[in-house]
């Protein structure tokens, strides 16, 4: 009787060892994509399980809590987690108790951008915390350490990845940051005899070149029409520039009479760079504008397929002109 006692206990420590087994390392999670579960401030670890079995990832909560209770002076980490595919109940534990594996988002700064799109864009990422959305210009300049600086052209194209709630101001501070690095750097390695007296010029003209170039393989050849205008004291004549200078006022087109509007930015009007980048450039135009092709072209334009014609004078610039024209 003693014998068949002590069977049956064993045997009912054996299940109850198993099904705990069972219960906290198999796989939980099936769904391709994973499934995402908030840990908010305040979320006690009983929550957590109540709110895991209604999600039907926890069937049986009493069981995984023996699992938990030894660790239960861990502290729940707040924030948005994305459980993979495979999870089990012992890797959610770990996750919401280190921080691991927090659902990520992204947000893509496009070349080309100006600050105006890239504020516009932030204000509909998706689960950010938007602080910047009353600020003026340069007070978000000012809170990233930057102040007296024109915001314009001073943010790297790049996707940032971030987490639920992050800041806007987090995002803009790391493509300040790293544009700044990208550009000292590029500066140090600049090709001799450039016309550009500081980094801030060249930024400058890597953002024209940004808005003229569709080819990267162009670049280059559009940096160096740039260089041989401003060391020939030549008007620049950049249409982006006068574009930039119109703002809001820019209809899709340029009119005759936008070529001779007095904006500081219209190169049609003022010789030299104008007094602030007109773009995010990225870094093909960056590094075209530090290492032009040297050439003796003076001139350029658009092909119908967005490639350019470039010309060494008047005289074949306005026939190129005028072959374009008859091709549309």
């Amino acid at each position: 009787m003693r014998k068949s006692h002590l069977f049956l206990s064993i045997s009912g420590i054996l299940l109850a060892t198993l099904t705990w087994l069972y219960v906290v390392f198999v796989p939980v999670v099936f769904d391709e994509h994973g499934v995402v579960y908030e840990v908010r401030p305040g979320t006690s670890v009983r929550r957590m399980m109540m709110e895991l079995n209604q999600q039907g990832i926890i069937s049986h909560p009493w069981i995984f809590s023996l699992y938990a209770y030894p660790h239960v002076t861990a502290q729940l980490k707040t924030g948005e987690y994305l459980f993979p595919k495979g999870s089990t109940p012992s890797s959610i534990w770990k996750q919401v108790t280190t921080g691991t594996g927090l659902m990520n988002y992204h947000f893509t700064i496009v070349p080309g951008w100006t600050f105006i799109q890239l504020r516009n864009a932030l204000q509909k990422a998706n689960k950010m915390r938007l602080m910047t959305t009353a600020m003026s210009e340069s007070q978000i300049m000012y809170r990233l350490g930057a102040a007296n600086v024109a915001p314009e052209g001073e943010f790297f194209p790049e996707t940032f990845y971030y987490t639920k709630d992050s800041s806007d101001l987090v995002i803009l501070k790391r493509a300040y940051d790293l544009m700044q690095n990208y550009l000292k750097e590029a500066w140090e390695n600049r090709a001799a005899n450039l016309p550009y007296k500081n980094v801030y010029e060249a930024l400058i003209a890597a953002s024209m070149i940004e808005k003229e170039a569709y080819l990267d393989a162009e670049r280059p050849l559009i940096a160096g029409v740039l260089v041989n205008r401003i060391q020939k004291g030549m008007l620049i004549q950049f249409d982006p520039t006068v574009i930039y200078g119109l703002g809001l006022r820019y209809d899709g087109k340029i009119h005759r009479k936008d070529l001779s509007e007095n904006t500081p930015y219209n190169t049609y009007v003022h010789k030299g760079l104008p007094p602030t980048p007109i773009s995010m450039p990225g870094v093909a135009s960056i590094n075209a504008a530090l290492h032009p092709t040297t050439t003796d072209y003076l001139y350029f334009v658009a092909r119908n397929d967005k490639s350019h014609q470039f010309s060494k004078t008047l005289a074949e610039h306005q026939a190129a002109v005028v072959s374009v024209s008859n091709k549309k």
